[in-house]
């Protein structure tokens, strides 16, 4: 063959690259520049080095070039040819022929150009940078050595360089145009390929509207006439038994289809999101008359949550909307063998007329392998396959899901505990339609009393008490009577005080709240019984009596927090849906038999909001139990052991207990929770928060920081934040956190402002040396005794990851607590004078007044609070230890003070 064509064949073989093509043409194309140049050379009898060099060249590369193509090591070629190129050919050609008068100005443009388009990745860099050294080093000798073109007349170079540029023109000429001939080539391939796939596409459309038509069609039939046939009253037990199991098994295979053809539209970018203005209560309708029958045929029960202040109307792809939340719910019903699912909608935001809305579907089933869940939403995938053998299913649902949320804009995660459940948390912006808040919405329209029958209790609830808050008493006396023969136990309050009163003294199951009442209303009342610290009532309904029901006050009273309202006058019937809409079904027991149809589901009775992020952390915040408890903080406690048993710290063992303990020569070991124990806590309180934040004492101090890290990564919505900090230092964090937590702040801005301000946080303690030196390793005993008799403390602070010494002290308690005051309290430091706080496990009160005296002279502190500790510091750090805790001047004060001020910590 000859060598053009085969050069020729080359160039357009396509399974070639398109480097591999460059290589070629600019290769074979600078050989035969090269053979005119040697021509040159030869015609007008340049240096005989030269004529070799370009001789060599001539007959070289092309063989080369060859070799690579048919051994396939073009990468190598390219190397070799462009590294000889940098230090062979161009050194050569400068040297002998003529420096920068002769041609090579021009080759070493072609030098960067060949480089450039042959060689990738760091050779490519590589080469470059050579070049440039190379270009530079000859230019700066040719300054020098001018007598390099001695020997060259004018006319020889400018024969010599016009012949360069001609040839250097011509390769970068073949370039362009076989560029130009790879596009025509590229795009008349695009326009094939772009043809095909409309092709594609047509068909499959017609397929889908085909395949849609002639499965749909048969089976929407039988479907249609088997109902007949379950409503036909002279059908025999054993037909509609027969029949019901038809309409199982036709509905199962309706939803795969369904499943087949929605996937094949989505993979073929047939999907399309068709917006309109749809009903909240409608839908959730819809939904539940789709689901509830699965899940009472499995005895699992169906929960619906709505917040009542959505809106009750919005502008979203209802139908779509519809299919995520059905087969979110058929998975959960699927994978749950008892217990329950749970419908929970409520808003993470809401603006003028947008509307960020959580829909979120909980199971008690089976749940998730951790190790599956980057995999779950994979098409045809179904994990667990040995477990779920006889679950029918094609493995599409979640891979549906994920992409209608993905198209809709949406966010989908997905929080699993193995063998404990599983929550699907689909996240989705919506325009609002209708500001009117949706309220209660009943799934179906049952249950009322007949006109002309006498009216009688629908239910009784003897273990129920509820409060009846009204200013006028005869109001009370008629309400009280409405309610008779339900069993109730009724309170009565005829004001605001008095009710507060009576709801810090009795928990109640539902309060009804009259709204216009003197000195303090209905609204102000109800929002002072949310707030009461560690109150029984925090969150139980609480339902508004008004005469003022239209639509603007009904949307205040929502706005307000109030449950649901009821219009005065009211009836019997109404008072007593009321109570069954939100009174504990458990507390509930209705009269006659049980009638499915009969029945109201109501989707605000237990309904919570969920907090929006949830601060928690372990016992060794060392905060009050008092301040624990009325700010409702979330504490997973560690566990102890001596002498074989095992007990839990706060819950179990106080920080007193262990030091009368100790003293005694008991000998206890402490652990942070086990990594399931941390799953399980994290998973039980992500029930009612949507984000969860957990602080850990520093890393380097044990394996909190990495077990919780390590449970947290079965959760989206969970962080673990290393304090660099313990005991009341991690308090204050915890503190800080919640408050921002309790403002409605975000839950990245709270991870902010922790990192913030655990660097203003100081926080040391002062310990036993030899305390400190047995928990590293064995101690001698009699270096133990000398460091006793010297009385060697030593001041410590968490810092690079451990505990790291500051200061040995060496002397009694008058002087190592001095030691440690001047230590933190130096000249230098800027304490927020608003609180400071001595953590202690063993201080007589004369050693208490002693501290707080020597604080006060290095800073005037409004408050110097002692708190006793937990069990944790005895354990870790003697019954000698104590420590100092404040925080540094910032841009703002946490006013931690005002908290401890409230509590009955000992405050000097």
């Amino acid at each position: 063959m000859r060598i053009d064509k085969y050069i020729g064949k080359l160039i357009k073989d396509p399974s070639k690259s398109l480097r591999e093509r460059v290589f070629i043409v600019l290769t074979m194309s600078s050989c035969v520049v090269c053979a005119l140049a040697l021509l040159g050379d030869i015609f007008y009898r340049d240096n005989i080095v030269e004529i070799i060099m370009l001789l060599v060249t001539t007959i070289i590369v092309p063989i080369t070039t060859v070799m690579a193509v048919r051994t396939n090591r073009i990468d190598l070629a390219t190397r070799v040819i462009s590294f000889a190129l940098i230090f062979i050919i161009l050194p050569v050609v400068f040297f002998f022929g003529g420096g920068t008068e002769g041609a090579i100005i021009p080759w070493m443009i072609f030098a960067y150009l060949y480089i450039g388009l042959v060689l990738s990745g760091k050779w490519k860099v590589g080469a470059l940078l050579a070049l440039t050294v190379v270009v530079a080093g000859c230019f700066a000798y040719g300054y020098y050595h001018p007598e390099l073109a001695a020997g060259y007349t004018r006319e020889i170079r400018y024969i010599d360089v016009a012949l360069a540029v001609v040839e250097v023109g011509y390769v970068c000429y073949v370039m362009s145009w076989f560029q130009s001939l790879l596009y025509t080539q590229e795009n008349n391939m695009a326009k094939e390929e772009t043809k095909k796939v409309e092709e594609l596409s047509r068909s499959q459309n017609r397929f889908f509207s085909n395949m849609s038509h002639e499965i749909r069609t048969p089976i929407n039939s039988i479907l249609g006439l088997n109902e007949v046939i379950l409503r036909d009253p002279s059908a025999s037990d054993s037909i509609k038994k027969d029949a019901g199991n038809i309409q199982g098994a036709g509905r199962m295979l309706l939803a795969l289809i369904n499943d087949i053809l929605d996937f094949s539209k989505i993979e073929a970018g047939k999907m399309e999101i068709v917006p309109v203005n749809y009903s909240l209560g409608s839908l959730v309708s819809d939904i539940v008359n789709m689901i509830w029958h699965r899940a009472e045929e499995k005895g699992l029960k169906f929960n619906v949550e709505i917040d009542p202040s959505l809106p009750s109307e919005m502008f979203g792809d209802e139908v779509r909307i519809k299919q995520i939340l059905i087969n979110l719910l058929n998975n959960a019903v699927k994978y749950t063998k008892e217990g329950s699912v749970t419908l929970h909608i409520e808003k993470e935001t809401q603006e003028e007329d947008q509307i960020v809305l959580l829909f979120s579907v909980s199971d008690t089933g089976m749940g998730i392998k951790q190790e599956v869940i980057p995999y779950l939403f994979d098409a045809f995938k179904r994990v667990d396959e040995t477990k779920n053998a006889n679950i029918e299913g094609t493995g599409l649902g979640l891979s549906i899901v994920k992409q209608l949320v993905d198209l809709m804009g949406g966010r989908i995660t997905v929080d699993s505990i193995y063998t404990q459940g599983s929550t699907f948390t689909v996240t989705l912006r919506q325009k609002v339609a209708r500001k009117d808040a949706v309220g209660s919405i009943d799934i179906g329209n049952y249950g009322k009393t007949m006109s002309g029958r006498e009216h009688a209790t629908s239910f009784t609830a003897k273990d129920a008490r509820i409060l009846i808050v009204d200013d006028s008493s005869m109001n009370l006396l008629v309400e009280k009577k409405l309610l008779e023969g339900t069993g109730i136990t009724i309170d009565t309050a005829t004001s605001g005080e008095e009710a507060l009163a009576m709801t810090r003294a009795e928990r109640y199951d539902v309060i009804l709240m009259d709204h216009l009442m003197p000195e303090m209303d209905g609204i102000e009342c109800m929002q002072l019984i949310r707030k009461q610290s560690a109150g029984l009532n925090n969150r139980i309904p609480i339902i508004v009596l008004t005469a003022n029901a239209e639509s603007e006050n009904r949307e205040m009273y929502a706005r307000s927090g109030f449950d649901d309202y009821l219009l005065k006058p009211v009836t019997g019937s109404q008072l007593e849906d009321m109570l069954l809409a939100h009174l504990p079904a458990s507390k509930v027991e209705r009269k006659g038999s049980r009638d499915v149809a009969m029945e109201k589901m109501n989707t605000s009775r237990d309904y919570s909001r969920k907090i929006p992020v949830l601060v928690t952390c372990a016992g060794t915040c060392d905060l009050p139990v008092s301040v624990i408890k009325k700010y409702q903080l979330e504490i997973i406690p560690y566990r102890l052991t001596s002498e074989g048993r095992s007990f839990y710290d706060r819950y179990e063992a106080s920080g007193s207990e262990l030091v009368r303990y100790i003293k005694e020569g008991k000998r206890f070991e402490c652990d942070p929770p086990s990594v399931n124990e941390y799953r399980e806590f994290f998973g039980s309180r992500l029930k009612y928060a949507h984000n969860l934040i957990y602080i850990s004492a520093g890393a380097g101090l044990g394996p909190e920081f990495a077990r919780a890290s390590e449970a947290a990564a079965s959760y989206e919505n969970v962080a673990v934040i290393d304090s660099e900090l313990c005991s009341t230092a991690v308090g204050f964090l915890m503190l800080i956190a919640q408050r921002m937590s309790a403002r409605g702040e975000k839950f990245e801005r709270i991870v902010e402002e922790i990192e913030r301000a655990r660097k203003r946080i100081k926080s040391e303690f002062v310990i036993d040396s030899v305390f400190l030196f047995r928990k590293r390793g064995p101690v001698h005993e009699g270096i133990m005794t000398f460091m006793r008799a010297l009385g060697v403390h030593v001041i410590i602070k968490y810092k690079n990851g451990g505990i790291n010494a500051e200061k040995y002290v060496v002397g009694d308690f008058n002087k190592y607590y001095k030691k440690l005051v001047d230590h933190m309290i130096s000249p230098f430091a800027r304490p927020d004078k608003d609180i400071a706080v001595v953590v202690y496990a063993d201080l007589s009160q004369d050693q208490k007044q002693k501290i707080e005296s020597y604080i006060r002279k290095s800073c005037d502190f409004e408050r110097i609070v002692f708190l006793r500790t937990s069990a944790i510091m005895p354990i870790h750090m003697g019954t000698e230890a104590f420590s100092l805790v404040f925080v540094e001047n910032g841009d703002h004060s946490y006013d931690l003070g005002k908290i401890f001020a409230e509590d009955k910590t000992e405050v000097i």
